[in-house]
């Protein structure tokens, strides 16, 4: 994800970490990230991103809640495998 995501523009009227999250959703749609991908760590992604970590974590913990992505405690983040999850985005 990192040759992307370092280039993206963000709105500023409109919340950061919900523009990560259409982001992530788009590359999700696109194929671009497969259902069982590893995503980079919060810390990866803002360093990448240039955005304050929290903000990633913010961006991850919906996208958790909408069961896009599932975090596994102590391996990471990942793409959901659960292909109904998959066809709702």
């Amino acid at each position: 994800m990192n040759d992307h995501e370092s280039a993206m523009k963000f709105d500023e009227t409109r919340p950061i970490y919900i523009q990560i999250m259409e982001n992530i959703k788009s590359k999700i749609a696109r194929g671009e990230l497969k259902p069982g991908s590893k995503l980079p760590s919060v810390r990866e992604l803002s360093g990448d991103m240039g955005v304050n970590p929290n903000t990633i974590a913010r961006a991850y913990s919906e996208l958790e809640r909408e069961g896009v992505i599932v975090t596994r405690r102590g391996q990471g983040t990942y793409v959901t495998d659960d292909p109904q999850k998959v066809l709702k985005i």
